[in-house]
């Protein structure tokens, strides 16, 4: 069989992806339009939400940035344990979170319920170089395994823990071959029928696994 050639200025990288997503931020700016004090807390919030989130990447060598959705971020972990690298990101930008970001929003003069929920799935996604002229190329990612994450990230799972993660993501960080246990609970997507997203919390014991 022969192998297909790869598109130039395309490349297909397999790792674990992290999703982001500060649940009532468009309410909160939707609240804060019509005041620009109000405005420049909200901006702030989320400021500190990047940077910090930043600062968690540089200091992993194998966890990036690559993609913003608005209210959040995508993030990508490769290297030689990407699972691993992918929860330790995903446990500085909550402790981050609730540490400086949940203050400066609850010190906004109305009720809004913000949320940050993460959803983590082991899978690929294809990074496209777009030409600027004269400019270094500008790469963008795109992924059915990204499309999948937004699932993720709005199932009760990530509503009531925070963080969710997938059937693929599981198999990786307990480098498990054999029988997994069944899942939190199953997202029916008419997108990708038959197939179920199975979706769990991230097991207690996985600080004393070895991810892969």
């Amino acid at each position: 069989m022969s192998k297909k050639k790869q598109i130039e200025g395309c490349r297909r990288i397999e790792g674990s992806i992290i999703l982001v997503d500060l649940s009532g931020f468009t309410q909160l700016l939707y609240h804060a339009s019509n005041d620009e004090r109000l405005m420049n807390f909200v901006l702030h919030a989320m400021k500190r939400l990047f940077d910090d989130a930043m600062k968690a990447a540089d200091a992993s060598d194998d966890v990036r940035i690559i993609n913003n959705t608005g209210d959040g971020f995508i993030a990508l972990a490769t290297g030689t344990k990407p699972s691993r690298a992918a929860v330790d990101f995903a446990h500085r930008v909550q402790d981050h979170f609730k540490t400086y970001v949940s203050s400066i929003i609850g010190s906004m003069p109305f009720r809004q319920r913000t949320e940050l929920r993460i959803a983590l799935h082991h899978g690929h996604v294809h990074e496209i170089d777009i030409e600027r002229h004269g400019e270094p190329p500008y790469q963008v990612y795109v992924s059915d395994d990204i499309n999948l994450l937004a699932r993720v990230v709005n199932s009760q799972v990530a509503r009531r823990q925070g963080l969710a993660i997938t059937r693929s993501f599981l198999r990786r960080l307990m480098q498990s071959k054999g029988e997994l246990p069944l899942p939190a609970e199953v997202i029916l997507d008419r997108n990708r029928y038959p197939e179920q997203i199975e979706v769990y919390g991230l097991p207690e014991q996985v600080s004393n696994t070895k991810a892969r």
